[in-house]
């Protein structure tokens, strides 16, 4: 049924859900990629360069024991599915398909022909769930888990090491920064838990499965910052399409096993800093930084406006046990550029909905280096300063954002805050 023959209908209640379903289209539209995948995006290309062509980096010994020692607590919601293994749980339980015609080209896709196809734009993975399902590696809730034969969790960690420049008074200030990445993978992505009132049931009705609203979840991502005495001072969390930094002493505390906790979100999978209360936590989500102003302040929500929920250990979340693998920066889970997912449509468009290129394309490539993606995301709620900053580099008109001036602003605020939480154990 087209959005013309819904909204010619007269009765006040459906042109009211059809409006929403007319707008959502457009809005997810306005978002939508002008290239095949977010990997063909200008500047990643010159970003990565050849840095794979001719070996693979592998991660060191040391940089192993760094990732063991302060892997972070991940908090499972009473309704949440376990992080799985990319190859022996999704990757083997895939076909390949043709883009132009969506065939199967192979029914049971290997880690060979992966690294074989994973640049091209003709063919895309399409996860088949009841597979997966059958196999007992896809619970959508705990309760499930202990009679399931589920694999063990896993999580996939790297290491960076990055020099990161900082505005001071007496001039540039350069820290030598280790960043231990977290990828957790999840065979699926839903919408956030709480949607604005109708839509939820008119998503329903239309036949849409809020907990699978695109195939692999490969971004899902903790950030850990160790400062020159590889010690934990910040941490960069991925939620949805933005990022949030946050100081260790500051805005979050560092437990006795020197391992952060975090929350997994309800159905989308989104990280949260831990929240050490016996209920559920909500938390205003934003599909675009357009609207971090609103991420803020509350005010002023946008038409799409929802919210995840949080469960932490207190309120029935699962501490899960999971098995941290290493995987080359060079393999194509993080280096592919085809669709690891499914390719969907709505009405005929693609809206955001198909499955991703590999995690190494996570942001835009001027936030690819991990200290600007550190100091762009240095900001936080009821903030004065932070709000004022964002609401200038905020065009909604134009539909742009300047990242340039959150860095730089960000860059200031976070070596600022930094330096009076080390002058403070200095004392």
């Amino acid at each position: 049924m087209s959005p013309a023959i819904i909204l010619s209908n007269k009765r006040p209640g459906w042109r009211c859900l059809a409006l929403t379903l007319v707008l959502m289209l457009e809005l997810t539209m306005a978002g939508a990629k002008e290239y095949d995948t977010f990997a063909d995006y200008p500047g990643f290309s010159t970003y990565y360069g050849r840095r794979c062509v001719d070996h693979h980096l592998p991660q060191s010994a040391h940089d192993k024991v760094l990732l063991q020692k302060f892997r972070p607590h991940f908090i499972l919601p009473p309704k949440g599915q376990l992080p799985i293994d990319f190859y022996a749980d999704y990757l083997s339980h895939t076909v390949l398909r043709r883009r132009d015609n969506h065939h199967i080209v192979v029914d049971h896709v290997t880690p060979d022909l992966l690294a074989a196809v994973k640049d091209s734009g003709d063919y895309y993975l399409d996860l088949q769930l009841g597979r997966l399902r059958a196999a007992g590696l896809y619970q959508s809730d705990q309760s499930g888990l202990a009679h399931a034969a589920v694999r063990q969790a896993v999580v996939y960690g790297r290491a960076y090491h990055q020099k990161v420049s900082f505005p001071a008074a007496g001039g540039p200030v350069t820290r030598h920064f280790s960043f231990l990445k977290y990828n957790l993978v999840f065979a699926v992505s839903g919408l956030p838990a709480r949607l604005p009132w109708g839509s939820e049931t008119l998503l329903r009705l239309l036949g849409f499965n809020l907990q699978d609203w695109h195939e692999l979840d490969n971004y899902v991502a903790a950030t850990v910052v160790l400062d020159e005495q590889d010690a934990p001072v910040a941490v960069i969390l991925a939620q949805h399409n933005h990022h949030r930094s946050f100081l260790v002493g500051r805005h979050l505390s560092l437990p006795a096993d020197q391992r952060l906790i975090f929350d997994i979100a309800e159905r989308s999978n989104e990280l949260y800093r831990d929240a050490a209360t016996p209920g559920p936590v909500a938390h205003r989500v934003i599909r675009w930084g357009l609207n971090m102003k609103y991420l803020l302040t509350g005010k002023n929500p946008p038409f799409l406006k929802a919210q995840d929920l949080t469960y932490g250990r207190q309120a029935g979340g699962l501490d899960i046990a999971y098995q941290l693998q290493f995987l080359s920066p060079c393999d194509p889970f993080y280096t592919a550029k085809m669709m690891l997912g499914e390719r969907r449509r709505l009405f005929g468009h693609y809206i955001g909905r198909d499955g991703p290129p590999g995690a190494d394309y996570y942001t835009i490539p001027l936030l690819l280096p991990m200290g600007n993606l550190l100091k762009a995301s240095y900001y936080h709620a009821g903030d004065p300063e932070d709000i004022a900053v964002l609401t200038q580099a905020i065009d909604l008109e134009n539909g742009q954002l300047d990242f340039k001036r959150l860095i730089q602003y960000g860059g200031e605020h976070f070596y600022r805050d930094l330096q009076q939480l080390e002058a403070g154990t200095a004392r």
